[in-house]
């Protein structure tokens, strides 16, 4: 039984795990989108003031 538990509890830990390192790629992904776009809009607003 002790055994069962165990395995179980890891599988849980893999599954958290995943679930994490999953989650915070797809963050750093949208955030360097939205730094590109951050670029492109202080670039087009540098454009146009000068």
């Amino acid at each position: 039984m002790a055994i069962l538990e165990f395995i179980l509890i890891f599988l849980f830990v893999l599954l958290m795990a995943f679930l994490i390192i999953g989650f915070n790629r797809q963050m750093l992904e949208k955030a360097k989108e939205r730094e590109k776009r951050l670029e492109k809009y202080s670039k087009r607003r540098d454009f146009k003031e000068k």
